[in-house]
């Protein structure tokens, strides 16, 4: 059978061949780390469509929309951290393998993603005028 990993990848680690795991955080760790300077603003990329972003988003982060990865991955610095997260965690996982798949090797995975931060009521800005 082609495609299949006899064993899965616990035969693959037993062979003792290289595995890459993506490190996850919540949305409040992502904010402690902001708070504390750890994380600046720069260091954390919504992968979120334009629309999404503008209705609400953590003030002053890149918004570099997933579908935008093919033609050319975000400009970052390799040597710093990198927080990624969508609306609920399936885009920036993605987004996270592209980064390491490029190099990067300090990306975060937001779990829960803009959902989880808005849900614990942490810091967001929207760029939608309010409706009288």
């Amino acid at each position: 059978m082609r495609g299949y990993l006899a064993g899965g990848v616990e035969a693959w680690r037993k062979a003792g061949l290289p595995v890459l795991t993506t490190a996850q955080i919540s949305s409040q760790e992502l904010a402690q780390k902001l708070r504390g300077g750890s994380l600046c603003a720069a260091d954390v990329l919504d992968v979120r469509r334009e629309g999404e972003w503008q209705a609400g988003h953590i003030a002053h982060v890149q918004c570099r929309p997933l579908d935008t990865f093919p033609q050319a991955l975000p400009a970052m610095d390799g040597s710093r951290p990198v927080a990624v997260h969508c609306k609920s965690g399936y885009r920036s996982i993605i987004a996270c393998s592209l980064l390491e798949r490029a190099g990067h090797r300090n990306v975060l995975n937001v779990e829960g993603g803009f959902e989880a931060w808005h849900a614990a009521a942490l810091p967001e800005v929207s760029e939608l005028l309010a409706k009288a």
